[in-house]
């Protein structure tokens, strides 16, 4: 049966899925000898639609998978979703808000509230499972986990336990970032930083001027601090001052001496505010300062701050408060300041500081048994990489890693909302407090109300997915004793790559090579493959206030496919490149996919319904033939390098180039010449490169391939064929046809620079400099391609014909003259050219003549008319220059 005039995507893309599926393709056997390749997709969020980066992220992860599936790997591409706690609890609250009811967790409770949010879950996940399967992604949906599962769950509490008994967790008094729209805690990076416009006030403080860009938590202040060193002020360190602000407080502050301070900036001097900076909380527990919190949970200011500002927002306090110090003559300064707002990059709105009683993870206390020596997260994390345990890809981005680590605080894990998994933590009156994955014994206990910081589970997300259930149900097995019987983690553990965007190297992956060194002794991961973001065509980020340029992925799939979508996304593509996507470029994409299935027809027309083998012909007679086996062959050992490499796009426009240039272009060209057609041979190699092609292809489009491996009655199914394997041909044992493909395409060059008729028969001389005798030999092949009505081969030291247009090469010279009759018709057809210019020039001419056109026209009508004169006297001498050399 012949094939369709066009590859139809919607036809056929959701019936190939299930028959992998159907086939079991995708699923993993760990009691297998073959060599493990396991890649554990960064969950999306379960309420979460699919997006650009989580196609980039499943088409670069998928080209693996198949990759390493074909080449004789057990594979296990782990699929799952996250219960992205802030985010998920907040969607669902609004839902019922908008449904009518006016405060969800008071009237549903913890219990009521956290059973909405799971069936919501539930309901959403099938929403974006179905996205990941139309993007054709071969995972092991057998093995699909969440990350509120019993068995994770499980993992979360034995980790938080451990680290508790270890002395890395700790709960106490802290400056925490704060977020008064979602009522919790965020992580620092969970913060992003805007830079707007504001003022920057000095004030006069006691015997000192202070500045701030922030007078509102001067009303907090407990001390000044100034260098050691600064000699202005030394004899006032150790001194109290009471300092009485306008409708606030008296204060009492302490002048400390302190190394933190810089005694270039501004006057020296730092008003200290504990409970709202941690650089001043700091300072404070360096000298025993006292803590006055002036702003609340509610982002709006407390009692402390005087009953004047008590209940005013931070922006109406600092306005308010600002007016009041400038009539009392406080106000020394004010002058206009970019200010770096912190913002939470959840809900989009600044953050608090703001001093909390949290969990923390401590990340300098040296606990950690690692490499035969007792070393602290901080460190473990830094020699993971360093000792090269694992590679970070593109290498730039292993120095942020190194400078990020450098700067790392202790964590705080502690968030004040319902969904999550709740910290294992129960006290009761006069009790030590009780941490376990189980709840302890006897009544009176009461759980920590706080939630886990989405990352801690994330976290564990490699190792944590790799437990056997039933054996997670049973709580008399510790954590070594689950990992040592759990077959999955044992045959898949440390996983080889994990693929994911740039921008959550430290939310995300510097988090899992904490908690995976701690929890396991062994790393997460190998190898960390970071990609780059998605932007439109202009280099912006993608945006629906520009629609000419926004790209949806979903969209995009029903319009063009999915293999367009995931080949425009790989295409010279490279870890920690942005990548440029516009339309353009899927519908380049799109003209591929149509030449392979074009392609494909013209083979399967000439090789006939008796299919060859599909194996490459031992020996081969023609020197065409040769070529093609041997540029294929070099081809198949450069994909492999470019993917050992973890270069995708670079294999797949090695790809591109090869089929659409050698193959197409080239091959399917030269085998219309009868002499090659005739040969068997050709069929054998013709059939082998189609299928060699769908096989490379594969891991970039694999619906459209599988279509056609099966229309071309290959075996089995190409997701479970063997991936090519080089033969190591020479290339030098076809230098001669590459030197005859280059003379093609230089002549044809040539007939297009003398604007010959595509009809019209040249006649061609070489002289070769090398290689004659392949060139000889394929010689029908050049004269089919370049419409030649005669060849002739000269010796190294005879003249070329006289007037003939010469392409020259290292390896040959190719003179290309017009035979007799079309050296006629084109003489005719340049003299009709010529005549129509002259007359075109005659008319301008005639109007420059004109005194009335010259001196009463626009200037610009008659400099026009000038350059139209000069343009065509150009185009006529070219004419008379080409007729003299006819």
């Amino acid at each position: 049966m012949a094939l369709a005039k066009h590859w139809e995507p919607h036809e056929h893309e959701e019936a190939i899925y299930r028959r992998w599926e159907t086939a079991g393709a995708f699923v993993a056997d760990a009691t297998s000898d073959r060599e493990p390749f396991t890649i554990s997709m960064p969950p999306p969020n379960a309420t979460g639609t699919l997006h650009l980066g989580h196609s980039i992220m499943l088409a670069i992860e998928d080209a693996m998978a198949r990759w390493k599936r074909m080449a004789g790997c057990e594979v296990l591409w782990l699929p799952g979703t996250d219960h992205a706690a802030i985010a998920t609890e907040a969607v669902v609250i609004r839902k019922l808000q908008d449904e009518g009811m006016a405060d969800p967790r008071g009237e549903l409770g913890r219990e009521g509230l956290v059973r909405r949010i799971a069936e919501f879950v539930e309901e959403s996940r099938a929403t974006i499972r179905s996205q990941i399967r139309a993007m054709g992604s071969s995972c092991d949906w057998s093995r699909e986990r969440f990350t509120m599962d019993q068995q994770l769950n499980r993992c979360v509490n034995e980790v938080f336990s451990r680290m508790y008994r270890d002395g890395l967790i700790y709960r106490g008094p802290r400056i925490v970032n704060w977020d008064p729209h979602l009522q919790t805690t965020v992580s620092d990076d969970e913060i992003y930083h805007e830079t707007r416009q504001a003022k920057f006030y000095t004030l006069r403080y006691g015997p000192f001027l202070v500045g701030t860009s922030r007078p509102e938590t001067k009303l907090g202040d407990t001390a000044v601090a100034v260098h050691p060193d600064d000699e202005r002020y030394k004899e006032h360190v150790g001194k109290t001052y009471e300092v009485s602000w306008p409708k606030g407080p008296t204060i009492t502050v302490k002048v400390v001496a302190d190394e933190e301070v810089d005694p270039e900036f501004g006057t020296g001097c730092l008003g200290v505010t504990p409970a709202h900076s941690m650089v001043d909380f700091e300072i404070a527990g360096r000298h025993g300062l006292a803590i006055v919190q002036v702003i609340g949970e509610d982002g709006r200011m407390t009692a402390a701050a005087g009953e004047h500002y008590a209940g005013m927002t931070v922006t109406e306090c600092r306005t308010a408060f600002a007016a009041e110090l400038e009539a009392a003559g406080l106000l020394a300064e004010v002058k206009d300041y970019e200010q770096a707002i912190s913002l939470c990059y959840r809900s989009k709105m600044p953050v608090e500081p703001l001093p909390k009683e949290q969990w923390f993870v401590d990340v300098n206390k040296r606990a950690v048994p690692w490499k035969n020596g007792l070393l602290s997260l901080r460190e473990l994390m830094r020699d993971a990489v360093e000792s090269g345990d694992i590679e970070i890809l593109p290498e730039h981005e292993q120095r942020k890693y190194f400078h990020w680590i450098d700067n790392l605080r202790d964590w705080c894990i502690s968030r004040q909302i319902w969904w999550g998994h709740r910290i294992p933590v129960w006290t009761r009156n006069g009790d030590d407090p009780y941490v376990g994955h189980t709840p302890p014994d006897g009544d009176g206990w009461v759980q920590d109300p706080d939630t886990l910081d989405t990352w801690f589970s994330s976290a564990l997300w490699t190792w944590s997915t790799l437990i056997d259930p039933e054996l997670a149900q049973d709580p008399s097995l510790e954590l070594p004793e689950l990992l040592a019987q759990s077959p999955d983690f044992q045959k898949f553990h440390p996983t080889a790559v994990m693929e994911t965007g740039y921008d959550i190297l430290f939310f995300w992956v510097a988090r899992m090579v904490l908690a995976t060194c701690y929890a396991t002794g062994e790393v997460p991961f190998r190898t960390v493959y970071l990609h780059g973001l998605v932007l439109d065509r202009d280099g912006d980020k993608m945006s629906k206030s520009k629609p000419e340029t926004s790209i949806d992925p979903l969209d995009t799939i029903a319009e063009h496919g999915t293999d367009v979508l995931r080949l425009s996304l790989m295409l010279g593509n490279a870890p920690g490149k942005d990548l440029k996507l516009g339309k353009e470029r899927l519908i380049g994409c799109r003209r591929l996919i149509n030449k392979l299935w074009n392609a494909t027809k013209l083979v399967l027309m000439k090789v006939g319904d008796e299919r060859p083998s599909g194996t490459a012909p031992a020996n081969v007679t023609h020197p065409m033939n040769a070529w093609m086996l041997t540029r294929i062959d070099g081809l198949v050992s450069q994909v492999d390098a470019r993917f050992g490499g973890w270069h995708f796009g670079d294999a797949a426009e090695s790809i591109r180039a090869s089929f659409w240039d050698e193959f197409c272009d080239q091959y399917l060209e030269a085998i219309k010449v009868d002499e090659l057609s005739a040969l068997d041979e050709t069929r054998e190699v013709l059939f082998h490169a189609l299928l060699t092609y769908l096989k490379l292809l594969h891991p970039f489009m694999p619906f459209v391939t599988e279509h056609l491996w099966a229309e071309c009655g290959a075996e089995g199914m190409l997701i479970r064929a063997a991936w090519p394997v080089s033969a190591g041909r020479d290339p030098k044992a076809v230098a001669g046809i590459d030197a005859a493909v280059r003379l093609i395409s230089s002549v044809n060059r040539l007939r297009a620079e003398q604007e010959l008729e595509p009809s019209a028969k040249i006649e061609l001389t070489i002289k070769a400099r090398a290689h004659a005798g392949d060139l000889q030999a394929a010689s029908a092949v050049i004269e089919s391609r370049v419409r030649a009505a005669s060849i002739t081969f000269v010796g190294a030291n005879d003249a070329l014909p006289e007037g003939a247009a010469v392409a020259v090469d290292p390896e040959f010279e190719a003179a290309v003259a017009l035979g007799a009759a079309d050296r006629e018709a084109m003489r005719e057809r340049l003299t009709k050219q010529l005549e129509k210019t002259q007359k075109q020039k005659a008319g301008v001419d005639a109007r420059l003549a004109n005194e009335n056109f010259v001196t009463r026209a626009k200037p610009v009508a008659v400099e026009r008319a000038r350059a139209d004169a000069a343009a065509l006297a150009t185009t006529i001498a070219a004419l008379n220059e080409r007729l003299a050399a006819l």
